[in-house]
């Protein structure tokens, strides 16, 4: 700096953290008090007491477990055996509530979804008017949860607070497959056709609702994922038992109908034809 001409003093602020940093590097040197260092008005106060605390010699530690808790006895090991008496200490996280909350999203999982299946299967026989109709609804809608269920067994996807509206939504889903082609069925002239015409966009739109769903599987958060999963099997199973066995119970139920719409299409077009 003297040879080259340069003013000390504009160097000034660079020596004097060379020589802090000396001074903190001396392991035998105190370390100073940072209370001290920051002004009233700083507003890293704020950090300061909600993270050091008051008490110089009080601080705060986090703890994280291994694996993710997943189940209520998992939460109340943790809940038993964490806290120290004399320390003060939160149990918190996503996981952990979800956990903790798991009996009393089942009790409302049992209450809410048979209200709504009392609802769904009174709204149908008020709308059919047939008891045969009706049962094959019916059996249609238990068997596309009774496969749901036993999918989630055996794919291991727990129950939490957010995958229990699950059930309603397939509820709520399903039973609209079933309505569209019954009624078809019921009111149709040219069976072949018109059930075709139906089925194609039932059929479309349950793909496009379990792919929609299935989606969220992707998500980082474990509920949305565990909600999408269980929403895109169980519309997907409603889906099956609308094709494979709504249809199928129908057709057995009446055979004459097909032969009867048949005829009644036949007789139809048997004016058209002669007036041509």
């Amino acid at each position: 700096m003297d040879q080259e001409g340069f003013s000390r003093d504009s160097f000034e602020p660079a020596f004097t953290l060379l020589d802090d940093l000396q001074h903190v590097a001396d392991q035998n040197a105190p370390l100073p008090n940072w209370r001290t260092q920051l002004p009233e008005s700083s507003s890293w106060w704020f950090l300061v007491d909600r993270y050091f605390g008051q008490d110089p010699s009080l601080t705060t530690g986090f703890v994280t477990t291994n694996e993710r808790v997943a189940t209520q006895a998992q939460s109340k090991e943790l809940g038993r055996d964490l806290p120290v008496r004399g320390i003060p200490m939160i149990l918190s996280g996503w996981s952990y509530a979800l956990a903790d909350l798991q009996p009393w999203s089942h009790h409302q999982l049992l209450i809410i979804s048979a209200l709504m299946a009392i609802f769904d299967v009174s709204l149908l026989a008020l709308l059919y008017r047939d008891l045969r109709l009706w049962l094959i609804q019916v059996i249609t809608l238990t068997f596309g949860i009774g496969a749901m269920i036993a999918s989630m067994k055996l794919l291991q996807v727990h129950l939490n607070l957010l995958n229990v509206l699950s059930f309603r939504l397939v509820l709520a889903i399903g039973v609209d497959y079933g309505i569209y082609v019954v009624l078809v069925w019921q009111k149709t002239r040219e069976i072949e056709h018109d059930v075709a015409g139906v089925l194609k966009p039932v059929l479309l739109a349950g793909l496009t609702a379990v792919s929609g769903f299935g989606s969220l599987a992707l998500a980082r958060n474990p509920a949305l994922t565990g909600l999408g999963i269980a929403c895109a099997i169980g519309i997907f199973w409603s889906l099956v038992a609308t094709i494979f066995f709504t249809l199928p119970a129908m057709a057995a139920l009446d055979p004459k109908a097909a032969e009867a719409n048949e005829q009644r299409s036949k007789e139809h077009q048997e004016p058209i034809q002669k007036r041509r």
